[in-house]
């Protein structure tokens, strides 16, 4: 017999108008927000957090938050990547412009919004690395928080890939200037109240050569899921012998409390380069 599949075809006829009119309506004020007071914090903090919360219901997804968040400024805020709905959990509760390879820029709709949504926008190509890294770093010392995917990729959302220590450059600074960088962990642990295995988790994580569109009817049609958001002490990099020291203390702490939450383990190879 067929296995049944674990998305509502109802729920998705359901929340993608819902989704259509969220995405219709919010850009509106936004954008008359941004004209008549852009630096102010309901334009730039605010209005992108309640975005992010909207889609985050209509697709069911619950954030479970523990710790404290980092309130200081400038953080640099570092996650692990499972998906395209990291952005909306994440924006939903951290305040700080998202990281984005430049490709995202030219996506119909997504490209726009994520301007909306105050990303930046970097090169990935080597030749230009260090020039983007230093505009994040600009970026930091502007006194603005950033919030940042270390990996460069995303994963099954069972395991986290190295840290990329180049990117922890744009949090070295002046000593006048205290940059503080907060690692994260998200973990997509249960739907409809059960434990996830990597089967379910692969309606939600979006990683390797999975298409896009037919993933992101999938993801609308999944009964609520739980998602933990583990926020742990911040570190300054001044702290540590070098940037990879850094990334790799960084990246103890999300793998550490990833492991326990979905159950698994992770390849002892998988050190910050």
């Amino acid at each position: 017999m067929p296995t049944k599949r674990p998305y509502s075809i109802a729920l998705i006829c359901v929340r993608l108008p819902l989704l259509i009119l969220w995405l219709i309506l919010l850009p509106i004020p936004a954008l008359l927000i941004r004209l008549i007071s852009p630096h102010s914090t309901l334009a730039t903090e605010k209005m992108p957090m309640l975005f992010h919360r909207g889609v985050s219901k209509i697709f069911g997804l619950r954030l479970k938050v523990s710790g404290s968040l980092s309130h200081h400024r400038p953080t640099l805020y570092i996650s692990n990547h499972v998906s395209y709905l990291d952005i909306f959990l994440l924006g939903s509760v951290v305040p700080g412009y998202f990281i984005a390879k430049s490709e995202v820029a030219g996506w119909p709709l997504f490209g726009k919004l994520a301007r909306l949504q105050n990303t930046l926008f970097i090169e990935r190509n080597s030749r230009h690395a260090r020039a983007q890294v230093d505009i994040l770093q600009q970026q930091l010392i502007a006194g603005n928080n950033l919030i940042l995917f270390p990996e460069g990729t995303s994963t099954d959302g069972a395991h986290v890939e190295p840290f990329k220590s180049s990117l922890f450059h744009a949090a070295e600074s002046e000593p006048e200037i205290n940059i503080q960088i907060q690692p994260m962990t998200l973990a997509y642990t249960h739907h409809k109240g059960q434990l996830m295995d990597q089967s379910l988790r692969d309606y939600y994580a979006w990683y390797s050569t999975m298409p896009f569109l037919s993933h992101f009817i999938q993801s609308m049609g999944m009964r609520n899921a739980d998602i933990e958001l583990i926020l742990h002490s911040p570190v300054s990099i001044r702290e540590f012998e070098s940037r990879k020291a850094c990334a790799e203390n960084c990246w103890n702490a999300v793998n550490d409390a990833l492991i326990t939450r979905v159950k698994t383990t992770v390849s002892s190879n998988n050190e910050p380069y």
